[in-house]
């Protein structure tokens, strides 16, 4: 939540200091008989639920102690006594009325053995306490809806709105899960996503604001609102998420984008060179990846001590037909001034004194410098990488030609 700068307004309520309270709204709802002591041991409810499978019923728990008026023991839970008849109507933004049957509802736990709540009971009387106007969860919880309807009325609390979102569904139409790659929310932030990409991602998959795909976090909470919630189940597509992740880095500034990586960089033991380097290397690459661990590995590559060609690039580029105008270039270099447009001009004067188009060197020169195929343009590659090292790796390049 913190690293989605999705910051609570108000303290947090932690549920273990407020014991007491769940324990007296427990027994105000014995007394008032709308919950109960249930006495019944894991074997009794084992075998209770065994033989209900048996004879193809839900399993559920009977009722067995409520008309029990004397206690049979020290231990017990205490279960709700949800209504045996009628309905109950969940109210929803997106669904409408939804009704449920009473007879659907068994009387489920309030508190454990050991005295401490349920969700179903601690969040009713949470979301009571603290004021809360809309419960929006996952539609997976539209029954225990019901049962909370029961018990916010018993307890005499106003209801709050109702807002059933449909689940993510992974690619195959199925709900997401760790067979479709679904990973924790901190995995996406060590996979090079931005905090800010994922926030927008995630709030489109249910909501729209007509065809407008990209927003920050501002233009987020100035337009959301729940009436443009789809009613629709989305499915979570990682291929959509980097195109959003990569508008989200495009956008942001050279300045922070170069700060995000020198943290990156930093949690990797990776050693990248300055930051006004880095804030240049920036603006030329962030076009071209969809994650900050992509760029990060274009640093690494670019400015490594240990730099390394990748063989099949060399293989491929890295050729006889090159050799005298890479061996001139190394040379015209050495008086070039290093900004793009010099050293433009030094590769084109070596292209036409070799009558080579430009596209023959330029390939094997960026091989050579960036020890792959693919970079900004040359020239504005060259200008990251000193002028001495960028020779140095022409005079290796030019010694794999000849060792070949």
């Amino acid at each position: 939540m913190e690293w989605l700068s999705l910051n609570c307004d108000e303290e947090p309520v932690y549920q273990s200091q407020r014991m007491d309270l769940y324990q007296k709204k427990a027994d105000e709802l014995i007394e008032s008989d709308h919950a109960y002591k249930c006495y019944c041991t894991q074997e009794e409810l084992d075998a209770m639920r065994r033989g209900q499978v048996e004879r193809g019923e839900n399993p559920r728990y009977d009722g067995r102690c409520r008309g029990l008026k004397e206690p049979k023991s020290d231990q017990f839970v205490v279960r709700f006594k949800s209504p045996e008849t009628g309905e109950v109507t969940i109210s929803d933004h997106l669904f409408g009325n939804v009704l449920v049957q009473n007879e659907e509802l068994d009387d489920f736990i309030l508190l454990r053995s050991n005295g401490t709540p349920t969700y179903h009971f601690a969040v009713v009387i949470d979301d009571n306490d603290t004021n809360i106007s809309h419960v929006i969860r996952g539609d997976d919880h539209l029954k225990n809806t019901a049962k909370h309807i029961h018990l916010f009325n018993a307890l005499g609390y106003p209801l709050p709105k109702f807002v059933h979102l449909p689940m993510i569904l992974g690619p195959d139409g199925s709900r997401l899960s760790k067979r479709h790659g679904a990973m924790d929310i901190l995995e996406y932030k060590q996979q090079g996503f931005l905090a800010e990409a994922m926030l927008n991602y995630l709030v489109r998959l249910g909501w729209s604001s007509g065809d407008q795909e990209i927003f920050t976090i501002d233009e987020l909470i100035e337009k959301f609102d729940l009436t443009n919630l789809n009613k629709s189940s989305a499915r979570f597509d990682l291929e959509k998420l980097q195109w959003v992740n990569q508008q989200h880095i495009s956008k942001l500034s050279n300045t922070k984008l170069a700060e995000l990586l020198m943290q990156l960089a930093s949690e990797h033991n990776i050693q990248l060179p300055s930051i006004e380097k880095m804030q240049s290397f920036s603006e030329a690459y962030k076009s071209r990846v969809v994650s900050l661990k992509d760029l990060l590995t274009y640093a690494d590559k670019l400015f490594s001590d240990n730099f390394i060609v990748d063989a099949e690039a060399a293989k491929k580029h890295l050729k006889s037909s090159i050799e005298e105008p890479l061996k001139d270039l190394a040379s015209v270099f050495e008086a070039t001034t290093w900004e793009p447009t010099s050293i433009h001009e030094a590769i084109d004067d070596t292209c036409k004194k070799h009558n080579i188009g430009f596209g023959k060197i330029g390939q094997p020169l960026r091989v050579a410098v960036t020890g792959i195929t693919i970079s900004p343009p040359i020239d504005i590659t060259l200008t990251l990488v000193e002028k001495e090292l960028v020779i140095q790796r022409l005079k290796s390049a030019i010694e794999y030609i000849e060792n070949r």
